[in-house]
């Protein structure tokens, strides 16, 4: 999938929705705001994210900036999203930390950080997508990278227009870029997380 193609799809999910919801768990499409933290936490378990550079790829209105924030984040945060509308309302609920509008695809380079995460940013996209911007965050980090999907092995996958992907071939993907990484597939049926580290 082109990246425009991409973009534009993202963009007609998620208009509707920050029309209706505001700052909401719910404008970022999660019915249950507990399965949304319980995400967080999963990707905050790469380690050492206390006092760490992060990097937020998909960052809408910066949910996962305040869970850190609320657990004494110290380190330094930056959060990317395509629509600016999400940055805007992100920046006036956290005017301390860092939000740009950006599509990280386009100059993946200009961004570092020690850990690269991105939460539900792949289920409007396709597979090869996916992996490139895996790659491309795995070149951005420091120390490490942890993203997470919807599952393949989900027993129920709806919305039947979301990408479902395969646990095992995105893990084998992401070998070919480290040897060091690790498979979360205990927390949510539907979903799974994968941490790629530098050492």
């Amino acid at each position: 999938m082109e990246s425009a193609e991409h973009v534009a799809r993202i963009r007609n999910h998620y208009e509707p929705l920050l029309k209706q919801h505001d700052r909401s768990h719910l404008v970022v499409d999660w019915v249950v705001e507990e399965q949304q933290h319980l995400r967080f936490a999963i990707l905050a378990d790469i380690g050492k994210v206390r006092e760490a550079s992060v990097l937020d790829i998909g960052c809408g209105v910066g949910h996962f900036a305040g869970w850190l924030l609320e657990r004494d984040f110290a380190g330094t945060y930056t959060g990317i999203d395509v629509l600016p509308e999400m940055v805007e309302r992100a920046r006036q609920t956290y005017p301390e930390l860092r939000f740009e509008t950006a599509n990280f695809m386009d100059d993946p380079t200009r961004w570092q950080a020690d850990l690269v995460v991105a939460s539900g940013i792949f289920h409007l996209g396709d597979m090869a997508l996916m992996k490139q911007t895996i790659s491309a965050m795995f070149e951005s980090c420091g120390r490490g990278v942890a993203f997470n999907s919807l599952s393949a092995w989900s027993p129920v996958k709806y919305p039947d227009n979301f990408l479902f992907v395969d646990p095992i071939e995105t893990l084998e993907h992401c070998k070919s870029l480290t040897r060091t990484l690790l498979l979360r597939h205990e927390y949510l049926p539907q979903d799974f997380t994968i941490y790629l580290y530098r050492t």
